[in-house]
């Protein structure tokens, strides 16, 4: 793809990620995308054959985007509660946009979760305590309910954390989700 088009579909990719931060999903159309863009519809459908078709390439931008926000880590290494943290600090800086992008029940939804729990798979790949696939199943349906049920109320204003205050829940769930993960195991 020319250097051109690659830029105009990024900036038309970018706008349209701004309108879900600020609105969600509700106002989602090639117009407010535009009005976003401060242009026409045409070089929406220019580069894109049609809205399934920029939905499908936003999904991808928006996968990307959350991969390298919040499934990142330090310079030194990448840890469960590291990312676990970030994914409470995502919801709380873009509630927005987090409310939009996993909380409903469409495909973006369920495939922005697969996408999350892929991420969280192979995190779990390098924890020495979690042998095989079986384990980290029966761990991450420990954790995640936590981790995402944390965000959910961090998104909606119900829990109001700072940012040490998101660290130490981090901590706290991944350590007591570990301890009974481990309990279930003896169990």
């Amino acid at each position: 793809m020319p250097r051109k088009r690659r830029i105009l579909k990024e900036h038309i990719l970018e706008a349209a990620l701004e309108l879900m931060k600020d609105e969600g999903f509700q106002n989602f159309t090639a117009r407010r995308i535009a009005e976003y863009l401060n242009a026409s519809t045409q070089p929406i459908y220019k580069e894109f054959d049609s809205m399934d078709h920029l939905r499908e390439n936003l999904l991808e931008y928006v996968k990307e985007n959350i991969r390298q926000e919040v499934f990142k880590g330090t310079k030194d290494k990448i840890d469960l509660v590291s990312v676990c943290a970030n994914y409470i600090h995502f919801a709380k800086k873009e509630a927005t946009l987090f409310c939009a992008l996993f909380m409903g029940r469409d495909y973006p939804v369920r495939a922005l979760h697969a996408c999350a729990l892929d991420s969280l798979n192979q995190l779990m790949n390098d924890m020495e305590e979690l042998e095989d696939h079986e384990e980290r199943r029966a761990f991450l349906d420990i954790i995640w309910p936590s981790i995402h049920g944390t965000a959910v109320l961090t998104a909606q204003g119900q829990l109001e954390y700072d940012e040490q205050t998101i660290n130490e829940k981090a901590e706290h769930i991944v350590t007591h989700s570990l301890a009974a993960w481990k309990q279930s195991k003896i169990a």
